[in-house]
């Protein structure tokens, strides 16, 4: 019985080979274009990196992304923070690691006084985890079950609630 399974696997094998060789070959031709790649922070606009050492003293930049496409910047400091920046420099989100929060005054720097005084007034403000940044408005995230979002106008009215 052993031998008979042996023999299966063998063939198998050696059926197989020449499929797993063929799927292999190296595309012929030029490779695709880049659209996104590794950047020096030095490349980053000026408004990104003083954001960055003012709300983030110490903290240098672990790797730097430029999208070429969309010509952002994604960044990802040291303590797992990680950034998405305009071609202009201006943050367009921000998200703290995994069970951590944002420092309050970065909340506070990002969002319209009504909205980071609605976060305070409900208990919410050192709860923050992540912010995004639209053209029509704030969507923040929170580190808790119900409300995990609260969604905010450009000018900080309350729109909702979001679990």
């Amino acid at each position: 019985m052993t031998m008979k399974l042996f023999k299966i696997a063998l063939l198998a094998a050696v059926v197989a080979a020449p499929a797993a060789a063929w799927a292999q070959v190296p595309p012929s031709g030029m490779p695709g274009i880049a659209v996104a790649g590794s950047v020096n922070d030095n490349s980053l606009p000026a408004s990104a990196r003083e954001f960055i050492s003012k709300y983030y003293p110490g903290q240098s930049p672990a790797s730097v992304e430029k999208n070429f496409i969309r010509n952002d910047y994604d960044v990802r400091l040291v303590n797992g923070v990680e950034m998405e920046f305009n071609s202009k420099g201006s943050l367009s989100s921000i998200e703290a690691p995994d069970g951590t929060v944002l420092p309050d005054a970065v909340v506070k720097a990002l969002l319209p006084d009504k909205a980071y005084r609605h976060l305070v007034e409900n208990g919410l403000a050192g709860y923050v985890d992540e912010i995004e940044l639209g053209r029509r408005g704030f969507e923040v995230g929170l580190l808790l079950p119900d409300p995990d979002e609260v969604v905010y106008t450009i000018e900080g009215e309350f729109i909702s609630f979001d679990d």
